[in-house]
């Protein structure tokens, strides 16, 4: 996406001969103090010669100096508020005469905030009934079972099939008995792919049986995801599942509280705790469409990409907290920046709606929120809370959190006036309301 050229600003800065050859004269003199030229003691070259010896270097720093200066005036006197480094054009700086070049840079939109106290939206209440709380117990029951050999002459839906399986032609890497695995199947199972359960069935231990699986796209090992594969089948052993009982021993050992009853509460109020979060969830994102909907403008293609960049560089931390190598990767970058390229314009997007609403609410960030964020992050780190701060003050983090903690509270205060208040007890802003800088 190329920049808005509503947002495309241009300055033409013309800086007085006086002024130029004042900061020329005075970097020259300071070459002059510490030049080492040959036939002179340090420090007693002639000006003059200074001036030609170093004329480069004396030209790029008064280059240096000037530019920036004058463009920070420019900007303050034309009242610009620039969001992208400013492109210089051509330069005219001959001796003697006036510099003069311009400038071309992005800048924060400007639109008016539509009628945010009208908004509504719509929130079922959340609930959690006993048949919730029995299905998650038995997931639970189910991640604590234990295999035992199964008394069934040949696999049925609901055993666990041990099975040797081989690749056969295309996709094989050997043909040895050694390139076969191991595997263990539920047959029937809810995560069990269709075709291994449908040659399973009815198989008898040391019986072989082929099959070929066609792999969906979404499929979690990326290998074989949208892939077609022959496998031979040799049915070793088959188990059955059984599951713990449920009783007092089972909740402590499983999770450590001491009762049943005490399991089902803690269980009730992590789906009430999930249910809410999701709802609060659904209810800011019904709010952020209604605030884009009513609020368009152009958005500064420097911050979408800036957005962009930590949204990649997120999912790459994310994978090496998995354990994976990222040097071994080799993503098509340019794919991977257009696939995040419209949930980070729409993140953009959001928090400059969102900051305006606080600006006009007058709604800041609260101190204790901040204090406590810092300290539990410093915990986390093994550093002092004041050591931390120190080093997110340097490099934008703790803006980047109040900023955060203040769209939080715009989102809070938007939720109570649209009539979602209830949408979900807990806080925190919509994945797309990210803050822009």
């Amino acid at each position: 996406m190329a920049a808005s050229s509503e947002l495309i600003r241009s300055v033409e800065v013309e800086v007085p001969a006086g002024e130029v050859e004042r900061e020329s004269l005075r970097i020259a003199q300071g070459f002059q103090k510490r030049a080492r030229i040959p036939g002179f003691r340090p420090g007693k070259a002639p000006l003059s010669l200074v001036r030609q010896h170093f004329e480069a270097k004396i030209r790029e720093e008064t280059l240096e100096t000037l530019i920036p200066a004058h463009l920070r005036a420019a900007f303050e006197r034309e009242n610009l508020d620039p969001v992208s480094q400013p492109q210089l054009g051509p330069l005219d700086y001959q001796p003697g005469a006036a510099l003069k070049f311009s400038a071309s840079f992005e800048i924060m939109p400007t639109f008016e905030l539509s009628d945010y106290h009208a908004l509504r939206i719509s929130s079922a209440p959340v609930s959690v009934n006993a048949a919730d709380v029995e299905a998650e117990l038995e997931r639970l029951r189910e991640r604590h079972s234990r295999h035992e050999a199964a008394t069934a002459e040949a696999a049925v839906d609901g055993l666990i099939a041990i099975a040797e399986a081989k690749t056969v032609g295309e996709g094989a890497t050997a043909a040895s008995p050694e390139a076969a695995q191991e595997i263990a199947v539920e047959v029937g199972g809810a995560d069990t792919l269709p075709e291994f359960s449908a040659a399973l069935r009815g198989m008898k231990p040391e019986e072989e049986r082929e099959l070929e699986v066609n792999y969906p796209a979404e499929y979690p090992a990326k290998a074989l995801a949208g892939q077609s594969r022959r496998y031979q089948l040799r049915l070793l052993r088959l188990e059955q599942k059984v599951l713990p009982e449920l009783n007092d021993e089972f909740a402590k050992g499983a999770t450590g509280v001491e009762t049943v009853a005490e399991l089902r509460q803690r269980i009730e109020a992590a789906l009430r705790a999930e249910r809410e979060h999701e709802a609060r969830h659904a209810a800011e994102e019904q709010l952020v469409d209604q605030l884009l909907e009513q609020n368009p403008f152009p958005v500064p293609q420097t911050l979408v990409e800036r957005r962009i960049e930590a949204r990649i560089e997120g999912n790459l931390r994310g994978l090496a907290e998995q354990g994976v190598d990222l040097r071994k990767l080799k993503p098509d970058w340019a794919k991977l920046r257009s696939r995040h390229e419209p949930a980070a314009e729409r993140e953009v997007r959001a928090a400059l709606v969102l900051e305006k609403i606080a600006a006009r609410e007058n709604i800041e960030a609260p101190a204790a929120a901040l204090e406590e964020e810092i300290a539990a992050a410093a915990r986390d780190l093994k550093q002092t809370p004041e050591a931390l701060r120190a080093r997110l003050a340097d490099n934008g983090g703790l803006e980047r959190i109040k900023n955060r903690l203040r769209q939080d509270r715009v989102m809070q205060f938007l939720l109570e006036s649209s009539g979602g208040a209830n949408a979900g007890a807990g806080t925190g802003t919509s994945a797309a309301a990210k803050e822009p800088k």
